[in-house]
């Protein structure tokens, strides 16, 4: 069976369950209007009212977990999305293993251990469970996506709406800045043919040689500005600057190859205001960037305010959702850009000039910064036009919901049918006894319908809650081993004699003994008249500063000295 069959079962049986709940609840006076309305035929519902078993169901004893095993699985998988920690097929595996493993069985006697489950049970598991599917996680920030969330949008969107009234700002009046840097010589990953029969298939760069920053900026219209281009260097140098290069360019140097508050003041002065300043003084300007410190400095905000240009902060680590350009426009410009790599590197492996890589850029731009582009940019960040549901939906702020047929109102019965109509708890129960109920509810003809169905509600709800159980329970182990182990980790002794600031492991061990033992045997002493060296510790607990340099012998040594006691 293909997966797409599987998919298209469980979506039938799942429209059946319904139908068959809405029916037994009363929302329809006969069978032929209830199949009606949910699609599905006639025969199939009534088949079903009667006691026949599901396809699904009747499979189910065949399967690695049960359904209601398999559902609680997919609810953890929902949870773990939600939360922004995605779980991994091999972590999937696992899991199923756990809920297997714990299962109780009503048997006495040992059973062995089944067969480990396979990577293809995965795929079964998804037909069945069509809203599971597998994606290539991207990266980001917890600060990032920690920061978008329904009240700080909203309450953002609305002071940009009452800034859009009170100044009517033209689409070509409407203008946004941000910077983003390339690496010389990078390239990225990308699909390609190859001979399957060679051993190597591996894509050859120059690799990284030097930072370059870009700075855009982009129009509500669709237009682009000239970009400002910095190298990493100390002086311009004309070299570097191609014959094809537009007059209109921008070209600066700073030290590390970022901006700084001098670029992003030059940029405004001799840029931005000459390329956009309007027919009328009165009009005026909407630029909108990031908070980023090098581009809201003192002189910065002056100008602006002298000059009718209103500038417009985005909130904290909201780039990647609220910014145009992040959201549309450099991400095809960096494919363009590799491409254009590529076929440099195909022809030259060696190092890439600076020359070279500006006429790779503007042919990269070229590409890039079409008006359909930056148009799309503007939309999906929900600035042009103002929309903050596109924001909200795209980060699934705002749930949505599939779309029932219309009902008629429910009526009562004499039979509770509350669980039978809502999703079910959580939990679970043992799949054997389940399996059992369910064979003699099917073989007893006492019994009503709803009140079969009734039995077998509660049984899979006491099983869903098991698998939940399961689910916590290893989370919660897990927690618990990784606490301990940050508990028992031991400090970490910043040790070295005077000169020498390369050790090994032995070597650093034996000095923290030596230091520690010469430290007691001082504390003992009685005469304080004595010249003795000391050997000087700092104790300090682990943690790792990004910003520090590993070459630095500060960090890395202390050196002794004697002390006069």
């Amino acid at each position: 069976m293909t997966q797409n069959t599987r998919a298209k079962r469980a979506s039938h049986d799942s429209l059946v369950n319904t139908a068959l709940s809405a029916f037994e609840a009363g929302e329809f006076s006969s069978i032929r209007a209830c199949a009606r309305a949910f699609g599905v035929a006639k025969t199939t519902l009534r088949d079903r009212l009667s006691g026949t078993s599901s396809s699904s169901s009747s499979h189910e004893i065949m399967q690695n977990l049960s359904t209601a095993e398999e559902e609680t699985l997919a609810r953890w998988i929902t949870r773990l999305t939600r939360t922004g920690y995605p779980a991994s097929p091999a972590l999937a595996l696992e899991m199923a293993e756990e809920i297997r493993r714990t299962r109780k069985s009503l048997s006495t006697t040992p059973s062995s251990y089944p067969t480990p489950i396979s990577r293809q049970w995965l795929f079964r598991f998804r037909a069945r469970h069509p809203e599971i599917s597998g994606i290539w996680a991207r990266q980001i920030d917890h600060a990032r996506y920690s920061a978008v969330n329904v009240e700080g949008i909203e309450q953002w969107f609305s002071a940009v709406t009452a800034l859009f009234l009170e100044n009517q700002y033209a689409p070509e009046c409407i203008y946004h800045m941000d910077e983003s840097g390339f690496g010389v010589g990078t390239s990225q990953t990308s699909r390609a043919l190859i001979n399957v029969k060679e051993k190597s298939s591996w894509k050859v760069i120059s690799g990284r040689q030097e930072w370059i920053t870009a700075i855009e900026c982009i129009s509500a219209s669709g237009k682009a500005l000239p970009p400002l281009l910095i190298f990493k260097a100390k002086h311009t140098n004309t070299a570097w600057i191609p014959p094809t290069a537009p007059p209109n360019w921008r070209f600066s140097t700073s030290n590390s190859g970022w901006t700084s508050n001098s670029h992003a003041y030059e940029w405004l002065t001799t840029l931005f205001d000459p390329e956009t300043k309007p027919l009328d003084p009165n009009s005026r300007r909407l630029l909108i960037m990031d908070g980023h410190g090098s581009h809201i400095t003192a002189n910065v905000i002056a100008y602006a305010m002298e000059n009718a240009i209103d500038l417009l902060i985005l909130p904290p680590h909201t780039s990647h959702v609220l910014q145009p350009l992040d959201v549309g426009v450099f991400a095809p410009l960096k494919r363009a850009l590799a491409l254009e790599t590529d076929a440099a590197s195909r022809l030259d492996p060696g190092r890439i000039s600076r020359v070279e890589w500006t006429e790779t850029y503007i042919r990269a731009r070229e590409r890039a910064f079409t008006t359909s582009t930056i148009s799309s940019g503007w939309r999906a960040s929900g600035l042009w036009p103002l929309s903050a549901i596109t924001v909200l939906e795209k980060v699934n702020l705002i749930p949505t919901s599939t779309p029932l047929p219309p009902r008629t109102p429910i009526s009562t019965t004499p039979l509770d049918l509350l669980l039978l109509n809502s999703s079910p708890p959580d939990g679970t129960e043992l799949r054997r006894a389940n399996a059992a109920l369910n064979a003699e509810l099917e073989a007893s003809n006492s019994l009503t319908s709803p009140v079969k169905r009734y039995i077998t509600k509660m049984a899979r709800a006491y099983e869903l809650t098991h698998s939940e159980l399961t689910t916590t329970r290893k989370e919660v182990v897990a927690q618990r081993e990784l606490l301990r182990v940050r508990k028992n980790r031991k400090k970490g002794k910043r040790i070295s004699l005077k000169g020498r600031f390369v050790f090994s492991t032995q070597e650093v061990l034996e000095i923290a003994k030596q230091a520690e033992e010469e430290t007691a045997q001082k504390k003992t002493k009685k005469s304080r008249n004595s010249r003795t060296i000391v050997t000087q510790i700092e104790e300090e607990e682990e943690n790792i500063d990004e910003n520090q340099s590993s070459e630095s012998e500060d960090d890395c040594i202390i050196v002794a000295s004697r002390a006069s006691l």
